[in-house]
């Protein structure tokens, strides 16, 4: 955690990324466990996501509510998913052949279709959830999402575009059920 400390400007940031990290490490080590499968790659998973953490904490306060926890575990497994990508990348080159076509990209595991909001939104793929929960229930801007998420102002737009369609398709079959 020095390390991290180190990188801070100020005492105040210090202190706040110290709270952060105590609080939340193991919920972002299990996400990233989850997604790995393996405790050695999940915790270089949480390590990224505590160093790009770093670069966002004038724009996050940690209040201890839910939307911190959301906040943290996204960035959990949005490195986890990044750090998986690049070990089927590795090995893929290393064998000098291509990923397998149509292979399931590993997600989160989900929630049975339900009637309510919830259910649906969980039913949606991570990508969808991950911008509409930073979006609307973090209320991060589509500038701070793509910063987050390392792509594009654009492609946040057009995901968020994408992951509200699905989720009124997928609220729609479950009334039509």
């Amino acid at each position: 955690m020095l390390i991290y400390l180190q990188m801070l400007p100020n005492e105040e940031q210090r202190s706040r990324f110290e709270a952060l990290y105590l609080r939340y490490r193991l919920l972002m080590f299990r996400v990233a466990r989850r997604v790995l499968s393996n405790d050695s790659d999940a915790e270089d998973a949480v390590h990224q996501a505590f160093l790009r953490l770093i670069g966002l904490m004038d724009k996050l306060e940690d209040s201890g509510d839910k939307q911190t926890a959301s906040f943290l575990a996204i960035l959990a497994e949005r490195s986890a998913l990044d750090l998986l990508r690049k070990q089927r990348r590795d090995a893929a080159d290393s064998l000098d052949e291509l990923e397998e076509p149509g292979k399931p990209q590993r997600e989160l595991e989900q929630l049975p279709l339900r009637l309510d909001f919830a259910a649906a939104l969980a039913a949606l793929p991570a990508r969808y959830r991950e911008v509409l929960l930073l979006k609307y229930d973090n209320g991060f801007t589509a500038k701070e999402i793509s910063e987050i998420l390392s792509v594009s102002e654009a492609n946040v737009w057009k995901t968020l575009q994408r992951a509200k369609t699905a989720l009124r398709e997928k609220l729609g079959e479950e009334a039509s059920k």
